[in-house]
C-alpha cells in the first residue's frame, strides 16, 4: 500500500506544496494526496466561487474572469532576474526578487503573462489636512514642509525616517544576504553608538519592541509621520525590532513590482491545474472542498485527525479518526488555533495534543496578527485623472541598456490619514478581448489594524441587524461582498476630501458601477498578514516550528507547517513557499527547485 499525504490549505502555501509533491516526483504510483480546503475556489473559471487562493483573491468586476479586476487580497511580487548576484557588485550583494515565486511563474508556463505593478516615485499625500506630492518636500528641492512637528524628518519623504531608524538599530552591520540578515535576527545587537536614555548599546535588537525604538530615537510626532505617511499602521507596531530593521525598506516609492495580466490568482489556478496534470492516473490526487480540518494529534508515531464541513465547521464529521503519513498544516496562525481549541478538548486517550504543547504554543505565539482591509470600487471612468490633486502615474524605470525612461503601469499609492489610508488605482486592465465597456477599477481603501473597526461598522446597511456573530462570519472564504449604501457613501466622502480637498465634491464623483470590500481580520484568517513578535530568536523559531510535532517530543513526526506567517518574507507568497520548499527540501529530502547557496529558504538551514 502506498504512503498516504494530507495538505489542510489550498491556499499558496498548500497548492505550492501539491505541485511539489507530484511533478517533482516525490510521490510514487500507488501513493495518494488529499487536499483540504475550508473554502470553496473558482479553479475552472466558472465565477461561480471567489477566486483562489488564500489571502490572494483577485476581483473581476461582475465576476468575469476577463474583465476588469483589483486585487483584494495579495497583489504582486517582486521579479528575480535569474541571476545569483546584482550585476557590477563583485558578489557582494545578492539579487534582488522573490525567487521562488519568479521560478514557479516560470515553470507553470506563466511568465509571457507577467506585467508591471509599479508604484510611484511621486505620490500624493493627503495628512492632517494638507496635500502634498512627495517631490515638492525640501529635501527634493521644493519647498513643503509636511505638518508634523518633527524638524529635519518633515522636509523629507516618510521613507527616509524609516532608513534613519534602521540604520540607528542595524549600525554598520552588513545585511546584504539573507543568511546576515538571519544572523542579526538571532543575536543581533544595538550598535555602540547608539544613544537612548531607555536602551544600552549591547542590547539584544530582536529582544526591543520597534514601536518602543522608534518613539525613543524619533519621538511621537516623528512616530506619526512614519505611521501615518507610510501608509501601513502594521509597519510601525511593537514588533521585532531586527527583523523590522531589515523590512521596513521593501516599500518605499518606485517599487518595481510584478503582477499577472488578468490577475495574481491566476498563479494559483494553473498550479492546481499543473498538479492535476502531474498526478495523472498513478497517483490519487483529491481536491475536498468545503472541508476543514477539525482537530489534529498524534497516536504513537500516527498522525490522526477529524475534518468537519462547512456547514457545520465547528462540529467533526464522522466518529472515526483519519490517519495519514505525512500532513502539512498550510494555513494560518489563526486558523491553526482554531484547530488547537477543538484538539484540546479531544477525548481520545494516550495522544499526543502537540498543538497545545507548552513550547510549540509559545513558538505559534511568536507572531502578530495584523487585520487588513480594502474595498474595491469599479467606475465608468477614471474620474480621479481629471480631479484638482491627481495622482500622479508614472514612474522612471531603467532599460536593459542602462537609460531612463517613463511608464505608465503605475498602480498608486496615494496615502492619507483618512481610515482611506492607501488608494490604488487598477484603470482598466481587462484583458484583450474582453467584449465589455471599458471600467476602471479603484483600490479605494487599502487599510490594516487601526482602522479595520471603522469599516467594519459600515458592512451592514443602517437597516440591518447583525445575524451572523463575528467570529462566525467567513466572508473571506466567499470573496468580495457587496458595500453597504453607508459604506459607499463614507469611501465618495473621504476620496473626496483626498482628490479635490472638498468634502462637498463627493456629489461630483460619479457613482460607483459596483462596489465589494474584503475583511481580512475575520477568521480563518484572522489576519490580512504577520509581523515576528519581539523577545523571540526567530531563526530558531522557524526551524523549529515547521514541524510542530517534533517540537513537542514525538521524534520522526511527519507533521508541518507551513505558509508565510513563520518566514523570512512575511505578507508575501515568497514566505508561503519557502516555508514549504524548506520542510520538502530538508524533512523530505527533495532536490531544491532553486540554487539556495546565497538564499536560504528560511532562517538557521535550507541552503
Amino acid at each position: 500500500m502506498g504512503q498516504s499525504y494530507a495538505i489542510f490549505g489550498a491556499g499558496p502555501g498548500g497548492l505550492y506544496t501539491a505541485w511539489r509533491l507530484l511533478a517533482g516526483g516525490m510521490l510514487q504510483p500507488g501513493d495518494t494526496l488529499k487536499l483540504y480546503e475550508w473554502g470553496t475556489y473558482d479553479f475552472d473559471g466558472t465565477g461561480d466561487n471567489r477566486q483562489p487562493a488564500g489571502r490572494i483573491c483577485s476581483h473581476h468586476y461582475l465576476d468575469e474572469d476577463s474583465a476588469t479586476y483589483i486585487e483584494i487580497g495579495g497583489m504582486r511580487f517582486i521579479e528575480w532576474s535569474g541571476e545569483q548576484y546584482e550585476p557590477g557588485t563583485n558578489d557582494q550583494k545578492p539579487a534582488k526578487g522573490h525567487r521562488l515565486v519568479t521560478k514557479t511563474i516560470h515553470e507553470v508556463g506563466l511568465y509571457p503573462d507577467v506585467v508591471d505593478f509599479l508604484t510611484t516615485d511621486d505620490p500624493l499625500y493627503y495628512l492632517r489636512g494638507e496635500h502634498f506630492y512627495e517631490q515638492d518636500l525640501k529635501s527634493n528641492g521644493g519647498s513643503v514642509t509636511a505638518p508634523y512637528n518633527t524638524p529635519g524628518n518633515n522636509e523629507a519623504p516618510p521613507n527616509d525616517l524609516f532608513t534613519h531608524i534602521s540604520d540607528l538599530i542595524t549600525g554598520t552591520n552588513v545585511l546584504n544576504f539573507r543568511s546576515q540578515q538571519c544572523r542579526f535576527y538571532a543575536d543581533g545587537t544595538l550598535p555602540g553608538t547608539f544613544n537612548s536614555f531607555v536602551y544600552n548599546p549591547g542590547d539584544t535588537a530582536s529582544n526591543v519592541g520597534y514601536w518602543n525604538v522608534f518613539y525613543d530615537q524619533a519621538g511621537g510626532e516623528g512616530f506619526s509621520y512614519a505611521a501615518d505617511g507610510g501608509g501601513y499602521n502594521s509597519n510601525v507596531i511593537n514588533w521585532n525590532a531586527a527583523n523590522a530593521a531589515v523590512y521596513n525598506g521593501e516599500f518605499a516609492p518606485g517599487g518595481a513590482f510584478k503582477t499577472i495580466a488578468g490577475g495574481y490568482s491566476r498563479l494559483f489556478v494553473e498550479l492546481y491545474r499543473k498538479a492535476l496534470e502531474a498526478a495523472g492516473t498513478d497517483v490519487s490526487f483529491e481536491l475536498h472542498q468545503g472541508t476543514r480540518l477539525h482537530s489534529i494529534w498524534m497516536e504513537g508515531d500516527a498522525i490522526k485527525f477529524r475534518l468537519a464541513d462547512r456547514s457545520d465547521p465547528y462540529k467533526p464529521t464522522g466518529d472515526t479518526a483519519l490517519e495519514a503519513d505525512v500532513a502539512f498544516l498550510a494555513m494560518p496562525p489563526n486558523a491553526v488555533d482554531i484547530v488547537a481549541q477543538a484538539t484540546r478538548f479531544d477525548p481520545t486517550p494516550g495522544r499526543t495534543d502537540f498543538l497545545n504543547e507548552a513550547g510549540v504554543a509559545n513558538y505559534l505565539g511568536s507572531v502578530i496578527e495584523q487585520p487588513s482591509y480594502k474595498v474595491a470600487m469599479f467606475f465608468e471612468t477614471c474620474w480621479w485623472e481629471n480631479s484638482k490633486y491627481p495622482p500622479k502615474l508614472e514612474a522612471q524605470i531603467d532599460t536593459p541598456d542602462g537609460k531612463k525612461t517613463t511608464t505608465k503601469s503605475v498602480f498608486g499609492p496615494t496615502i492619507t490619514d483618512l481610515p482611506l489610508r492607501q488608494v490604488y488605482y487598477f484603470g482598466d486592465n481587462a484583458l484583450p478581448g474582453d467584449q465589455g465597456k471599458p471600467v476602471y477599477g479603484l483600490l479605494a481603501s487599502y487599510d490594516d489594524m487601526r482602522n479595520v473597526g471603522f469599516w467594519r461598522g459600515l458592512e451592514l446597511s443602517v437597516e440591518e441587524r447583525r445575524e451572523t456573530a463575528i467570529p462566525r462570519d467567513l466572508q473571506p472564504l466567499e470573496g468580495g461582498r457587496k458595500a453597504s449604501e453607508q459604506m459607499e457613501r463614507m469611501l465618495l466622502l473621504q476620496l473626496a476630501k483626498l482628490h479635490y480637498g472638498d468634502p462637498n465634491a463627493a456629489n461630483e464623483i460619479p457613482a460607483p458601477l459596483s462596489t465589494v470590500f474584503m475583511d481580512w481580520g475575520l477568521n480563518p484568517f484572522g489576519a490580512g498578514y504577520h509581523a515576528w513578535g519581539a523577545h523571540y530568536d526567530i531563526a530558531d523559531v522557524m526551524q523549529q516550528v515547521r514541524a510542530p510535532a517534533r517540537l513537542a517530543g514525538v521524534e520522526g513526526a511527519k507533521v508541518y507547517l507551513i505558509g508565510s506567517a513563520f518566514s523570512n518574507d512575511q505578507a508575501w507568497v515568497e514566505g508561503a513557499f519557502c516555508t514549504a520548499e524548506s520542510v520538502l527540501v530538508d524533512c523530505l529530502g527533495m532536490s531544491p527547485l532553486i540554487d539556495t547557496s546565497v538564499y536560504p529558504l528560511i532562517c538557521g538551514g535550507s541552503g
